[in-house]
């Protein structure tokens, strides 16, 4: 039975740089796994101890944006 302990963690793909979060709960037994990423199939986390991970899933982040900069030009004042 779990403890009721519950978190949010946060992951990001090594290889693709996806974002994942999970919830972590406390056991008092051991349990280990391992997630992968659902883009490039690598492992994002892997574990073993007493608590585990369930309910993945991708973390709401912005967009990235490609592309220069657009610069902002300051106007001086006497």
């Amino acid at each position: 039975m779990a403890s009721g302990i519950w978190t949010t963690e946060y992951f990001i793909c090594t290889d693709c740089g996806m974002s994942y979060t999970a919830t972590k709960e406390q056991h008092p037994d051991h349990h280990s796994g391992s997630f992968e990423c659902r883009v490039c199939s690598s492992v994002v986390h892997a574990w073993t101890g007493f608590y585990d991970f369930f309910d993945w899933s991708s973390a709401k982040t912005a967009a990235p944006v490609f592309g220069k900069k657009k610069m902002t030009h300051k106007a001086s004042g006497a």
